[in-house]
């Protein structure tokens, strides 16, 4: 049984009555590889039924009229007829048949050559499908596609040379700007979808807060992270630009920072971002960026990054204020990322005891990230290192002291660990020979 219920025929072909009649034909074509003869006759009938209606933009008219005054959509087929009978239009419309059947049949071919990975042969076929129906926007992209999967970065450009010409306006032409760029990129060709990007900038400026993000994006994937950033800093979005656009922009340049590290720049941006956000004022807009920075925070807390968790729980508590169990959710992650951050910098100081990263890092990751990535860090050290300064309980003892002063956050949090490890490691000691560890280094 065909999925088409008793649907209106711009819904039977995937569209809305806004369409522009230069893309019916579009639609028809794709409407037809979902509702194929031979498996769902019932929709492949429909799919014929609404094509001959809103091809011809008389029945199209009528079939418009008949909607809006409640009639059956099958009046319009039949309005009409009797006005275009014996007409010198009759004959071209017929001699349309033809090419159609066989543009579904080639359809069908080309479905069967992909779904066996002969993209060659597909290719071949949608190049005879584009001679067949040059004006089809469908077909010329999915001739792009292929053309990517085929490596023939020629053949692509040449293919969205012909699709330009069939935009018609500059949202449309905007999408297809940004689908090639997306092709590019998905296929390998990160300089490809840059230039295509640049190219977009170059041609619709003042949209360059909205695209800016995306380029941005492009150069941070192939390590070109001051091109990225310098990309954002020429973008920033004017204060009477599109709330959401400016929103998507600020979200994207944070995204920016933590893939490149550059936290230098963080506090400048989040200070814009909170400026911004005291201009979102709509229900639906307030909730829907709650609804992604509280989405962004329980990723990276769940993969215990909690210097970017505080971020968007931040941002969050920013903008619903009174929410209590957010803002304690944001005071007890500022203190994990600052502890976080101290036991980083403590794996890069060159004079600490080696050991004493390796017991904060482990009290403080267990439980948040997995026992294998806990195991990889444990072995990081050499077991014959790791013996070797076990074995010299005195300076380990002596490094627990010069930590207590020198990172206090660290040894507070974990204080009845670190002074039980201590005792452990001077038994026998005296009271002097304790007081002297303090000057070993």
């Amino acid at each position: 049984m065909s999925k088409i219920k008793n649907e209106s025929y711009y819904k039977i072909l995937g569209t809305t009555a806004n369409i522009g009649q230069a893309r019916i034909e579009e639609k028809y074509l794709q409407a037809l590889e979902k509702h194929p003869q031979e498996t769902d006759p019932e929709g492949y009938a429909k799919v014929q039924e609404a094509f001959e209606v809103l091809r011809d933009p008389e029945k199209r008219a009528a079939y418009d009229n008949n909607r809006k005054h409640g009639k059956k959509k099958t009046d319009a087929a039949s309005t009409g007829k009797a006005d275009q009978q014996h007409t010198p239009e009759e004959n071209t419309k017929a001699e349309e048949v033809k090419p159609l059947d066989e543009a579904e049949q080639l359809i069908a071919d080309a479905k069967k050559a992909m779904d066996s990975g002969d993209n060659q042969k597909a290719f071949e076929i949608y190049k005879k499908l584009n001679q067949l129906v040059p004006d089809s926007g469908e077909i010329k992209f999915k001739l792009l596609k292929l053309a990517s999967f085929n490596d023939d970065v020629d053949e692509m450009e040449k293919i969205f040379s012909e699709i330009i010409p069939l935009t018609t306006s500059n949202e449309e032409l905007q999408v297809i700007y940004t689908l090639k760029a997306d092709i590019y990129q998905d296929n390998g060709y990160p300089d490809k979808a840059i230039e295509t990007y640049e190219d977009l900038l170059e041609r619709f400026p003042e949209q360059t807060s909205m695209f800016a993000p995306a380029l941005a994006h492009l150069h941070t994937q192939i390590n070109q992270y001051d091109k990225s950033m310098q990309v954002m800093e020429q973008s920033q979005p004017a204060e009477d630009e599109d709330t959401k656009t400016t929103t998507a922009f600020y979200l994207s340049w944070i995204n920016i920072i933590i893939t490149t590290e550059n936290w230098s720049m963080l506090s400048k941006i989040i200070s814009k971002f909170k400026k911004h956000l005291k201009h979102v004022s709509e229900t639906d807009d307030v909730k829907e960026l709650q609804d992604e920075l509280m989405e962004q925070y329980m990723y990276f807390h769940k993969a215990a990054l909690f210097q970017e968790a505080e971020i968007y729980i931040g941002l969050a508590d920013a903008i619903t204020r009174n929410n209590s169990d957010i803002k304690k959710a944001h005071n007890e992650t500022k203190k994990q990322a600052r502890l976080q951050k101290e036991i980083s910098r403590l794996s890069r100081d060159m004079h600490a005891h080696a050991l004493l990263y390796y017991k904060a890092y482990e009290w403080f990751y267990t439980g948040k990230v997995s026992a294998a990535k806990m195991i990889a860090v444990m072995n990081e050290l050499p077991v014959y290192q790791k013996q070797q300064l076990e074995n010299d309980n005195q300076s380990y003892a002596a490094g627990i002291l010069q930590l207590k002063k020198k990172y206090p956050l660290i040894y507070k949090s974990f204080q009845n660990q670190w002074d039980t490890l201590f005792e452990q490691l001077t038994v026998g000691l005296s009271r002097e020979e304790k007081r002297n560890l303090r000057k070993k280094k």
